[in-house]
């Protein structure tokens, strides 16, 4: 059974991370003819066509996503507490907690993505479409910092506060949720 819930969260992490990307493209206005966003869109586009003829857009807001987003977060927080705790594969609760492996999911992909960019960045001097599509998905986290501790020289100290903030909130759910956002 543990192999089963490894297999299942992780494919459940896998598909929030897929669809957290392809909200966040459509939210930053990410190029479309970069070969990632393509690909996102691409996988994702089966899920979401018909799921587009009965949700509206609001606002610029996919509302197809958003619920597909919360689909599987209650997906995996139902794994999680079944597998993990025990529980029951279905309570009522679910439906509030399900915001809690969105949010989760949501923080690990802002790290990783600029993990990926700085390491980018020590590798690629020049713009290649895989730095293109990180600029464009971590700008938006990054510019605000960089307002108020500009680059020193080739250092560029905004992605290490991004992180150090991630890691305080990452620390704060921690302890507002205690075990359950560790499982995640």
């Amino acid at each position: 059974m543990l192999s089963l819930n490894y297999i299942m969260t992780t494919l459940l992490t896998f598909g929030l991370y897929i669809f957290i990307l392809r909200l966040w493209m459509q939210y930053v206005r990410a190029s479309f003819y970069n070969p990632f966003t393509q690909f996102i869109v691409k996988i994702t586009q089966p899920i979401l066509a018909p799921l587009k003829q009965f949700l509206p857009t609001i606002k610029n807001v996919d509302t197809s996503t958003l619920l597909v987003l919360y689909i599987l977060g209650m997906l995996k927080l139902a794994f999680i507490i079944h597998f993990q705790f025990n529980g029951p594969i279905w309570d009522s609760v679910f439906l509030f907690y399900a915001f809690y492996p969105i949010l989760h999911a949501i923080g690990h992909l802002i790290f990783w993505l600029l993990l990926f960019r700085a390491i980018l960045s020590w590798i690629e001097r020049g713009q290649s479409g895989a730095e293109e599509i990180l600029a464009q998905l971590t700008d938006p986290l990054v510019q605000p910092i960089r307002r108020i501790v500009p680059p020193l020289g080739n250092i560029d100290f905004s992605f290490m506060i991004v992180v150090f903030i991630l890691l305080a909130l990452n620390l704060l759910a921690t302890e507002l949720f205690g075990y359950l956002w560790i499982v995640m």
